[in-house]
């Protein structure tokens, strides 16, 4: 814990450079900036990519698990060139492995917005039916549509959970959870504590965001590391943060 906490140190500044921006579908074009690969565990990584929302250049979290027979990826970079570009990433940190799948947690582009270049690699795609349907009608190929409220998987070595809480952020997001590093990708329905508002977006629920976010807690007690959809890695300290941001907007 120390050594995280440590780490979390160093990447303050980083999220102090994003609090308060939008997540929001990406406008044409992005922000000339690399995506970056930051481990957080001995097997897994957060991927952020920067696109622009509004005017505003955008950093977006997902993350990348190395498992014994392959990489699995959570949510894509904004598009499929910041995608292309964290392939080719892969390649040069992996060696002689390849994506086998990718999980996307809702609809929003800085989730799905590479799902075309995941198609042309041959990744399986897995989400909720709710998120494929989204999916098809912003004009992507359907995701599998597979996940359930609770869905457990095994790929390779590496044991992966999902949970969707009910609507939040959107109707359809959803959390991951690591229990090898109890670790949570909390995805968009988590903020980073560097963020001081929750700025409405196109299809949120303020009302029904806090009860999500208590399932997540009651159901996952043993957090180390919480990753957000936007912002710095934390701790479980992130959920109640959450709450109390959305408690000032009622």
């Amino acid at each position: 814990m120390r050594r995280f906490t440590l780490f979390i140190a160093g990447l303050f500044l980083f999220g102090l450079f994003i609090a308060g921006m939008k997540p929001a579908h990406a406008e044409a074009g992005s922000a000339a900036k690399d995506v970056t690969l930051t481990q957080l565990a001995p097997h897994v990584w957060m991927h952020t990519s920067t696109g622009m929302a509004d005017g505003n250049p955008v950093p977006a979290n997902g993350l990348l698990l190395e498992t014994s027979k392959g990489i699995v990826l959570i949510d894509t970079p904004w598009n499929d060139s910041l995608t292309e570009q964290l392939m080719t990433k892969i390649k040069q940190q992996f060696p002689g492995k390849k994506m086998t799948d990718a999980i996307v947690t809702h609809a929003h582009d800085d989730r799905i917005g590479g799902l075309n270049t995941l198609y042309t690699y041959g990744v399986k795609v897995h989400s909720t039916k709710l998120t494929a349907d989204f999916a098809r009608k912003q004009g992507y190929d359907r995701p599998l549509g597979d996940l359930k409220n609770v869905t457990k998987l095994q790929f390779g070595d590496m044991k992966v959970e999902t949970f969707y809480p009910g609507k939040g952020h959107t109707e359809d997001n959803m959390t991951v959870w690591l229990p090898q590093d109890k670790l949570l990708f909390g995805g968009c329905l988590i903020k980073s504590l560097e963020t001081k508002e929750i700025v409405p977006t196109p299809g949120f629920y303020p009302d029904h965001w806090p009860r999500a976010v208590r399932k997540v807690m009651k159901r996952y007690q043993d957090i180390s590391i919480v990753v957000p959809g936007h912002g710095s890695p934390g701790d479980d300290r992130l959920l109640p943060h959450t709450i109390s941001l959305l408690k000032e907007k009622q």
